[in-house]
C-alpha cells in the first residue's frame, strides 16, 4: 500500500491538502470521494531508505484514544488534540495518519468520517461509537469506553496466543527433529545394524519403513502443509458454506474450542455492552458486534438472532433460539432486559465468560511442556530400541 499526497476540493468547494495510504490511485479518489472530497492531483510519496517502514500496531490505536481522551477531557479542542498527534506522536505512519485526519476535518469533515479510510485499523465498531459521540456531546466518555475495550480485547488476543504460539512452536521443532532424525541419522545407525545381520524387531522394521517413507516423500511431507494451508484459506474467502462449517468444528475442537467459544462470546457481550452506554440502539450494535467475534459460524447465528428479534422476539428468547449464547448467558441477559439493565447484562457476560475461558488457559497451559516432552521421550526412547535391540540380540548370540 502506497502513500500518497493528494490535492483537492471538499463539499465547501475549498482547496485542501493531505496525505492517504491506498493501493492504487483508484482507491485514492473512492476513498476521497467517501469523504466528498473530490481529487485533482497526488504523487506517491517517495520513500527514504527505512531498514523497516513503521505501521500502526493495535497498541497505537489504544495509545491514540486515551490521550485524545485524555486531552479533551483537559479542555483541550479537538483540532488543536489532532494536530499535537499529528507533529508529535512517536510513530511516523500514525503522524501521517492524523495529519490526513487533521486535513479531512480541516475541509469540513467530522472526525468519525475523517477516520473512515483508516476503517480496517480502527474497525466499524470504533467508528461507529465516535460517530455516536460527536452527535451525543459525549466523545470523551466514549473514547474511554473505547480505550477499556480495546485494552481488553488486546489482553484477551494475547492470552488466546500464548497457549497457541509455544506449542506450535515446540510442536514444529519435534517435528524438525524427527525428520532430520530419519533423514540423516537413522540410515547411518541402520546400515550398520543390517552389517550384523542380527534379527530385526518389531521397532526396528517400523523405524526402517519410517526412515524409507520420510527420504522418499521429504518433499511433499515439507510442501503438504503450506498448500494444505493455503488451500484452506482460498476456501475461506471463496466458499461462504465452507468458511462456516471450518469455523463451527474449530470450535469443536477439543480442549482449545471450548476456550475460543468463551473468549468469542465474552468480546461479543463486551461490545454490546460498550454500545449500549454510548446509546446505540441494541439492533444495530447487534449488527456491528457480530464482526468482531471473526467467526464465520456465530456471525451467522447472530444475524440469525436478529431476524427473530425483527419477528417480535424478545432479546434472550432470539438469542436462544439461535442458540449463539449459552445458557448462563440467556439467564443474565433474561434478568437485564427484564429489569432494564441489559448493558449491565451484557458486561456480566463478558466478565464470565472472560473469567472461564482465562481459568482453562491457565489450566491447560502447564500440561503443554510435559505433554510434549514426553512425546519427544517416546520418539528418542523408540530411536534408542529400534537401534539397540538388534545390537543387543547380537551381542547375545555371541556368547
Amino acid at each position: 500500500m502506497e502513500n500518497y499526497i493528494y490535492t483537492g476540493i471538499n463539499q465547501f468547494g475549498k482547496r485542501i491538502r493531505g496525505q492517504m495510504p491506498a493501493a492504487n490511485s483508484r482507491e485514492l479518489e473512492h476513498r476521497l470521494r467517501v469523504l466528498n472530497v473530490e481529487l485533482l492531483s497526488y504523487k506517491v510519496e517517495k520513500k527514504g531508505f527505512k531498514l523497516k517502514r513503521e505501521t500502526i500496531k493495535v497498541q497505537d490505536v489504544i495509545t491514540l484514544t486515551s490521550e485524545l481522551k485524555m486531552l479533551l477531557g483537559a479542555g483541550v479542542p479537538l483540532m488543536e488534540v489532532i494536530d499535537d498527534e499529528r507533529q508529535n506522536y512517536p510513530n511516523e505512519a500514525v503522524k501521517e495518519m492524523m495529519a490526513s485526519v487533521y486535513d479531512s476535518m480541516e475541509g469540513g469533515e467530522s472526525f468519525s468520517d475523517s477516520l473512515k479510510p483508516y476503517e480496517h485499523l480502527f474497525g466499524d465498531v470504533y467508528i461507529s461509537l465516535v460517530r455516536v459521540g460527536e452527535r451525543t456531546g459525549q466523545l470523551e466518555e466514549v473514547l474511554e469506553d473505547l480505550e477499556k475495550m480495546l485494552t481488553w480485547q488486546q489482553s484477551l488476543a494475547s492470552k488466546a496466543k500464548k497457549i497457541m504460539i509455544y506449542p506450535s512452536i515446540v510442536g514444529t521443532v519435534v517435528l524438525l527433529v524427527v525428520i532430520l532424525m530419519m533423514v540423516f541419522v537413522v540410515p547411518q545407525l541402520l546400515s550398520f545394524i543390517k552389517e550384523m545381520q542380527g534379527e530385526l524387531g518389531l521397532a526396528t522394521k517400523a523405524l526402517i519403513a519410517t526412515s524409507n517413507f520420510v527420504q522418499n516423500y521429504i518433499l511433499e511431507i515439507l510442501i503438504t502443509p503450506v498448500v494444505l494451508v493455503l488451500g484452506i484459506q482460498w476456501a475461506k474467502r471463496k466458499i461462504p458454506a465452507f468458511n462456516i462449517w471450518l469455523d463451527e468444528h474449530l470450535l469443536k475442537i477439543k480442549l482449545i474450542g471450548p476456550i475460543m467459544y468463551k473468549l468469542k462470546i465474552a468480546r461479543m457481550a463486551n461490545t454490546l455492552a460498550t454500545m449500549d452506554r454510548a446509546g446505540v440502539g441494541f439492533m444495530d450494535a447487534l449488527e456491528l458486534s457480530r464482526k468482531v467475534v471473526n467467526n464465520a459460524f456465530l456471525e451467522q447465528r447472530a444475524v440469525a438472532t436478529r431476524r427473530f428479534i425483527e419477528d417480535g422476539d424478545k432479546i434472550y428468547e432470539a438469542f436462544a433460539k439461535s442458540e449463539l449464547m449459552p445458557s448462563m448467558a440467556l439467564r443474565i441477559i433474561k434478568a437485564g432486559e427484564n429489569s432494564g439493565k441489559m448493558g449491565m447484562a451484557l458486561e456480566n457476560v463478558s466478565k464470565i465468560y472472560d473469567k472461564q475461558a482465562k481459568d482453562l488457559i491457565d489450566k491447560i497451559e502447564p500440561a503443554i511442556e510435559p505433554i510434549l516432552t514426553v512425546i519427544m521421550g517416546v520418539m528418542v526412547g523408540w530411536v534408542m530400541m529400534a537401534v539397540l535391540g538388534p545390537v543387543y540380540d547380537t551381542i547375545s548370540k555371541v556368547k
